[in-house]
């Protein structure tokens, strides 16, 4: 009997034991599955960056990664309206001055009232942009457009913008407004001027210049398109305008379409080559 009571005993104490041991593996996993997890970043595991079309991982567009090119209806945003490019400016090659001109086609420019198009053209980049987003640039904004007394459309250079609105409306539109980020509260160094001039170039002509792409063709073409006097603005119409910015280098504009005033504001269509160096 005593020899019973003993093995019953030393069975329990091993059935204890053996749990005990079961229960510290048990734990032993546990941590290792608990680090594991931790090491996991859930976030990224679940939100895999789309791919396009083609397989490859869309691209991440930087809203200050401006230049010569702008991709396929890329919208670049720096706080405000932009110009959605509905192509690819193309650059010429270099000449050995290191002169070189950039094609942009389609560009949309909009009045202060139109909340589609942005009002102040940047051609470092081919692109429109709004108030807020040129106060950001204001050297790099060489054009606006905006609609002046009596409702008439005014395509001009910043510096100019007060002298084309022969009245006290200039005053009253917001872009210029000190107050609203316009360009009374910009620095008077940063305010580019300008000069402009509608020239006879026909459509044809155009398209054979953007054909040759390049300098010495440019530099020909405009010499050709000129045979009066330049002015500071002009009240936009459809035409090819040389234009030549306060640096200097130029462009020739053909203006496609002018929607001279809308309930959704007035605006213009345009392609330009830009002079760069």
């Amino acid at each position: 009997m005593r020899t019973y009571i003993l093995l019953l005993m030393l069975a329990a104490s091993i059935t204890a034991s053996a749990q005990s041991v079961g229960r510290k593996l048990e734990n032993k996993a546990n941590e290792s599955i608990d680090k594991v997890i931790d090491k996991i970043d859930i976030g990224n595991l679940f939100s895999k960056k789309k791919k396009n079309k083609s397989g490859k991982q869309a691209e991440k567009l930087d809203p200050k990664a401006v230049g010569d090119k702008i991709n396929d209806n890329q919208t670049i945003e720096n706080g405000g309206i932009v110009q959605q490019a509905e192509s690819t400016g193309t650059s010429s090659p270099k000449e050995k001055s290191g002169k070189y001109v950039t094609y942009y086609q389609d560009i949309m420019m909009g009045d202060q009232k139109n909340t589609k198009f942005g009002q102040f053209f940047v051609p470092s980049s081919g692109q429109c942009v709004d108030t807020e987003t040129a106060n950001d640039m204001q050297k790099d904004v060489a054009m606006v457009l905006f609609n002046g007394y009596g409702g008439a459309l005014i395509l001009t250079f910043p510096a100019n913008a007060k002298e084309s609105d022969l009245s006290s409306s200039y005053d009253e539109i917001d872009m210029f407004k000190e107050s609203e980020d316009g360009m009374e509260s910009w620095e008077q160094e940063n305010i580019n001027s300008g000069q402009l001039y509608k020239g006879s170039m026909s459509d044809a002509a155009f398209d054979k210049l953007v054909d040759a792409n390049n300098w010495k063709s440019f530099n020909a073409a405009y010499a050709n398109n000129m045979d009066g006097m330049y002015a500071t603005y002009t009240n936009p119409n459809i035409g090819v305008y040389n234009i030549k910015f306060s640096n200097s280098l130029r462009a020739l504009m053909r203006i496609k379409n002018v929607v001279p005033k809308s309930g959704k504001g007035g605006s213009i269509k345009f392609d330009i080559i830009v002079e760069r160096k």
